[in-house]
């Protein structure tokens, strides 16, 4: 079964942060994301949930709140690289809907002009 990558929603909820920040995040290289079909951002579950223990820890392991706080800078993981492949099966994976419907009016416009 194909891995299920998870949104930029799924994201903010799991690390408890607005859309926007995720976005800023992706944007500078902090945090490891996916582009499918060229425009929508998607995410691994695996790599968000390490970065979140990366932050509990991080905040675990912090001074008491009088002292200066260090800030948690994430770290990118290896550059993912996708083949043709991979890009056509996230294709299909997200736009199955859409082309069931397609065919499914086709059908229906073909027995209705025949």
């Amino acid at each position: 079964m194909p891995e299920k990558l998870i949104t930029v929603k799924e994201v903010a909820a799991l690390l408890g942060i607005p859309r926007t920040k995720i976005r800023e995040l992706v944007a500078s290289g902090e945090l490891p994301a996916y582009k499918v079909g060229g425009k929508f951002i998607r995410f691994r579950r695996e790599q968000v949930e390490a970065i979140r223990q990366e932050i509990r820890a991080r905040i675990a392991s912090t001074t008491p709140i009088s002292a200066p706080r260090e800030e948690i800078k994430i770290l990118p993981e290896a550059e993912y690289s996708e083949s043709y492949r991979d890009r056509i099966r996230d294709f299909f994976y997200f736009n199955d809907f859409y082309l069931a419907c397609a065919g499914i009016t086709l059908i229906i416009l073909f027995f209705i002009f025949t």
